[in-house]
């Protein structure tokens, strides 16, 4: 699947979409790589997918 992973730093909150002002939240979604998995932020208006950062560790 192809798509533009916008990377961004949140200082406060992420509700508002940067890209097209949805200001309802988002969904989100989980993008396992090599090493980690990222939890990623999809607008539910415009569909852009946001990188704030967020892993989730698996448990040994």
């Amino acid at each position: 699947m192809n798509y533009k992973i916008t990377v961004i730093n949140v200082e406060n909150e992420f509700k508002i979409c940067p890209s097209c002002g949805y200001k309802d939240g988002f969904h989100t979604m989980l993008k396992k790589e090599v090493t980690v998995t990222k939890w990623l932020f999809i607008c539910p208006s415009c569909s852009e997918v946001f990188d704030i950062g967020h892993i989730v560790e698996k448990e040994q």
